[in-house]
């Protein structure tokens, strides 16, 4: 059960995700902030050239309810768009669980189709 400031600001502005475990494939359900990191360095364009062609490069920032947990590998599933967990934290306030950060990317579609997903 979720409590706190960020727990209501997740019902009422956050958005629907839906988390698939890559160790066991279970999917669960719930909100959280997606945003894009933007680089200030460099430009901020989603594709950029690699020696085997474009490839989307953006990241995202993710704020999730305590009850969903992240490990890196993980699918999450937002708006029609698939990312994988490059990293992920659980965040606490004193002893409690307060939320999730992780740190996404989004999927190419022969990605998914490769790995069974």
């Amino acid at each position: 059960m979720m409590t706190g400031v960020l727990t209501g600001l997740l019902a009422r502005y956050g958005q629907a995700v839906a988390v698939e475990r890559r160790d066991t494939g279970e999917t669960a359900a719930g909100r959280a902030f997606l945003q894009p990191i933007l680089d200030r360095r460099e430009d901020w364009k989603q594709r950029r050239p690699t020696p085997l062609g474009l490839a989307r490069k953006d990241r995202f920032l993710y704020l999730g309810e305590p009850g969903l947990p992240l490990s890196m590998g993980d699918k999450v599933t937002s708006l029609g768009v698939d990312y994988e967990v490059q990293a992920a934290q659980p965040i606490r306030v004193g002893e409690n669980l307060s939320h999730w950060w992780a740190v996404l990317r989004v999927r190419d579609r022969e990605e998914g189709e490769q790995d069974g997903r």
